[in-house]
């Protein structure tokens, strides 16, 4: 019995290195908080009140996770939010 526990822990934890990967938002000086928000709402599936904070996480400590998924869909949803002129990175 200890080998199915073994198996079963593994692979949980290979699940959860596959879905770690987050979408990391950095400050800049030239999006207004509601472009940076609507953003947020659109391509990372926010709500309202998330994308805010989010937004105003990012604006006083420069930088805050705003999508966290597995590496394709971090790189997608980066790609997305680069594409709006937001600053963003991938990072596991």
């Amino acid at each position: 019995m200890p080998d199915l526990i073994e198996e079963q822990t593994e692979l949980l934890q290979k699940d959860d290195t596959i879905y770690s990967y987050k979408v990391i938002l950095f400050n800049d000086d030239y999006n207004t908080f509601d472009h940076v928000e609507d953003c947020l709402m659109k391509i990372c599936h926010l709500s309202w009140l998330k994308a805010k904070k989010v937004a105003m996480e990012a604006h006083k400590k420069g930088k805050a996770i705003c999508y966290t998924g597995s590496l394709e869909e971090c790189e997608t949803v980066a790609e997305k939010l680069a594409s709006e002129n937001l600053t963003v990175t991938v990072a596991n």
